[in-house]
């Protein structure tokens, strides 16, 4: 096996790629060997950072939409953007093929992969980024599979997860109904024994039978059994990533690359709404009802705020500004809000003196008048939060007692809420 410091020359095909390349989906948990130009490298790494781009794009435009219908928005915009490779590659079905033409794809995949992944490990925030959306990429491409190519894709893994015999299925059948209410005809539908442990949000929701320590998993919903298998993978491999890219400081052909590809990441300037056409006008009279339907709960924190506390600290100020921006208030409109409120606390020439200019700046008004976008949940994530402060991630910066309060007035029931986090990302 070749380190990265060898994919520099021109493609050489060892004899084993035809087995290392046998499926279109891979978990990436070799290291990728043989030559390549450094050409190649650059434009396959510049593609799959436009794929990864677009996939954030169409999830958070998209919320409303389930992962089939995300996957297949997906596929529209790679076409459109002539990323036909990657197009068909999400849209496989699992290994019909084993042309030369499928394993220089799968190759080009598995580096592509292996590279970004190595550029991002040093930035937290832009490993963070790249784990979500690899992660999400992973999900939508699993749905694509068909019965053979989970098959397949669980042979080449090895993954010992055999489905249940008919005789087994008919002995709990009556279990398997109750926890997969939405199936109507049970015996079409292979189920698999899996470790419990192994699929605990199912288990969580109830959605599969457990008996004697296993789970019984409809084939429709595996995905939860391989997509955290996939995410602890990833996880563990950014140390060794971190490692290659080390490696490589002194030849600066790679750090250009590298340089190029991390500049190119820009976690803090996701748009919402992409297509302005679609931005609509929003009136200040809607933003007390909207804060309570459709806000997200950090939004809602702090406009809940201001309308109490009549001011919002530097930080609070500016992301909630930025999202009035971002969901259609205008300059004038968002002059007045923060106006009228700020004004029930101090006299019209001390805002006018100490905080208009900053609604300015954020509607790219005055200073260097760029089009700043709202935050996104990782940057609100990072925020420094202090004992004066309302904004932030509530998730993340609230005492677990007053976020429990403020999910309860939302309408949850905290209690049945699981507010410890997994992992780090």
């Amino acid at each position: 096996m070749l380190s990265m410091a060898n994919l520099q020359i021109s493609i050489e095909w060892p004899k084993k790629l035809g087995d290392m390349y046998s499926h279109d989906l891979q978990l990436y948990q070799n290291v990728p060997f043989g030559e390549i130009m450094l050409d190649e490298l650059r434009e396959i790494c510049e593609t799959r950072l436009k794929v990864l781009t677009l996939v954030e794009r169409i999830h958070l435009q998209k919320l409303t939409m389930s992962v089939s219908q995300r996957k297949v928005a997906l596929i529209k915009e790679l076409y459109k953007e002539g990323i036909d490779e990657f197009a068909k590659l999400i849209n496989s079905s699992g290994c019909e093929s084993h042309t030369d033409e499928d394993i220089r794809v799968r190759r080009r995949d598995h580096i592509s992969h292996f590279i970004l992944k190595s550029v991002v490990a040093f930035n937290k925030l832009k490993k963070r980024w790249f784990f979500k959306q690899e992660a999400r990429l992973f999900k939508w491409r699993f749905s694509s599979l068909n019965n053979e190519g989970i098959k397949q894709f669980m042979r080449i893994n090895n993954f010992n997860f055999t489905p249940i015999s008919q005789s087994e299925k008919e002995d709990i059948k009556e279990y398997l109904q109750m926890s997969s209410p939405h199936i109507s005809n049970i015996n079409s539908i292979r189920f698999y024994k899996v470790l419990f442990s192994h699929v605990i949000s199912l288990v969580k929701k109830r959605k599969v039978f457990v008996m004697n320590g296993e789970a019984f998993v409809p084939e429709g919903e595996i995905a939860f059994v391989f997509v955290p298998y996939f995410k602890r993978i990833l996880i563990s491999s950014f140390e060794a990533a971190r490692e290659d890219r080390a490696n490589l400081y002194n030849d600066e052909r790679f750090t250009h690359i590298f340089a190029n590809l991390e500049n190119n990441i820009h976690i803090e300037n996701t748009i919402l709404v992409q297509d302005k056409e679609l931005q609509q006008y929003v009136s200040l009279d809607r933003l007390d009802k909207l804060s309570e339907t459709s806000y997200p709960l950090c939004m809602r924190v702090l406009h809940k705020t201001l309308r109490k506390n009549h001011h919002l600290t530097h930080g609070g100020r500016i992301q909630y500004c930025l999202f009035l921006k971002g969901i259609g208030i205008s300059l004038s409109d968002a002059m007045i809000l923060w106006k009228n409120e700020f004004t029930k606390i101090m006299d019209e020439a001390t805002f006018n003196k100490k905080y208009s200019y900053q609604v300015r700046f954020a509607f790219g008004q005055e200073g260097s008048r760029r089009d700043y976008q709202p935050f996104t949940c990782l940057k609100i994530m990072e925020s420094i939060v202090g004992p004066r402060d309302y904004h932030g991630c509530p998730f993340k910066h609230m005492l677990q007692d007053v976020l429990e309060n403020e999910l309860t007035n939302c309408g949850f029931n905290a209690l049945g809420l699981d507010l410890e986090t997994e992992d780090a990302y």
